[in-house]
């Protein structure tokens, strides 16, 4: 299985642009283009063959594959047969490290379960007039079950994250961990870097900052206080990650995004 990934923006939610079924003839090739959005496909019969940023690509019947906006698409052959639901989706790409839509480029599916998705889908969106909330409804359940049925993150990795991010305000260490899930730190180090591509200290310093982040300019509690409410006893070392996280110390960003009533 390939094991890359996108990480998405969630805020706004990637949003279905184009939809529809798709047959190759005998001697046709997947088109040269670079466009401006997401093509997630759905393999139905035979494979389609194409070129990705100058790597060949072949999704096969039962396989989904999601083809990234802005690469030069091509093929060197045809998709004699090539069967297949299209669905074009407008998303940005996000470098935050913790709010963010992880989805794989590739898996599976059942047919089976998914065409009635697929045609009700198609339907709705070339119907007149459209009801865009109910197109962007069913695109997202659809997104949905391709984000559950891959398990974007493992039960160790999920399991990690959420306990970091309940217990923040508390003193963790590697041994903290160890204890709590029985493995070494080392091993959760590498679980999470290769899922998440961040190590646990760093997970549990973003998560700290964002909560101090928010609360600087939600409420109006001493700075010190907050610190604290975020796991740091150490004012001095609360206000250097700050500025080094957002570029500015706490008073400063307190007093540039606060809401003024």
């Amino acid at each position: 299985m390939n094991t890359d990934f996108i990480f998405l923006n969630p805020a706004p939610m990637p949003y279905l642009t184009d939809c529809d079924y798709k047959r190759f003839e005998p001697d046709e090739y997947h088109s040269s283009r670079i466009v401006d959005f997401f093509v997630l496909i759905f393999m139905l019969r035979g494979s389609l063959h194409f070129i990705e940023d100058g790597i060949p690509v072949s999704v096969h019947e039962g396989e989904w594959y999601i083809q990234r906006k802005n690469l030069r698409q091509g093929a060197d052959r045809p998709s004699p047969g090539a069967e297949y639901y299209y669905f074009h989706f407008n998303a940005d790409y996000t470098l935050d490290l913790l709010n963010r839509i992880k989805l794989p480029l590739r898996g599976t599916f059942s047919a089976s379960l998914l065409l009635p998705s697929f045609k009700k889908l198609c339907s709705l969106f070339h119907q007149a007039p459209q009801n865009p909330f109910e197109i962007q409804s069913e695109f997202l359940s659809l997104s949905n079950a391709l984000y559950e049925q891959e398990h974007a993150y493992t039960s160790l990795t999920s399991s990690v994250m959420h306990f970091l991010t309940e217990h923040a305000a508390e003193s963790i260490t590697a041994q903290t961990l160890t204890e709590q899930f029985h493995y070494s730190a080392a091993y959760i180090n590498r679980r999470l870097k290769a899922e998440i591509g961040i190590t646990a200290h760093t997970y549990l310093t973003i998560t700290r900052l964002q909560k101090a982040s928010r609360l600087l300019v939600l409420t109006e509690r001493p700075v010190q206080e907050i610190a604290q409410d975020c796991g740091y006893s150490d004012p001095s070392l609360f206000y250097k990650a700050f500025t080094r996280y957002n570029g500015q110390n706490p008073s400063q960003y307190r007093k540039e995004h606060r809401f003024h009533n």
